[in-house]
């Protein structure tokens, strides 16, 4: 039996935000502050598909949240991933993000 929790619970937990996830803030092109929030949620194995960024506006809580998929060659771990993305990859990636 591997060791820590299995894949089923990390997907549990990332409801309330105990699964495997990194945090990174950043300003658009428009000066608005973003949040991106990098979460696994298929494993990190090389046939797991890329990390979900969920982007969220802090400031105003009434804008809707918009998600993306990390690109190809970021890494599948989030705390990895949040190193190799710089802001202007963040910005990129939210412009073509979808609304939730």
């Amino acid at each position: 039996m591997p060791k820590g929790p299995s894949l089923l619970r990390k997907l549990l937990f990332r409801l309330d935000g105990a699964a495997d996830s990194k945090k990174v803030r950043f300003t658009s092109a428009a000066g608005t502050r973003w949040e991106a929030e990098l979460c696994l949620h298929s494993g990190s194995d090389p046939q797991s598909p890329r990390l979900m960024i969920l982007f969220r506006d802090r400031d105003r809580p009434t804008t809707p949240q918009r998600y993306n998929l990390a690109p190809t060659w970021a890494s599948k771990v989030p705390e990895e991933a949040v190193d190799q993305l710089g802001e202007e990859e963040l910005r990129d990636l939210l412009e073509t993000s979808v609304k939730v």
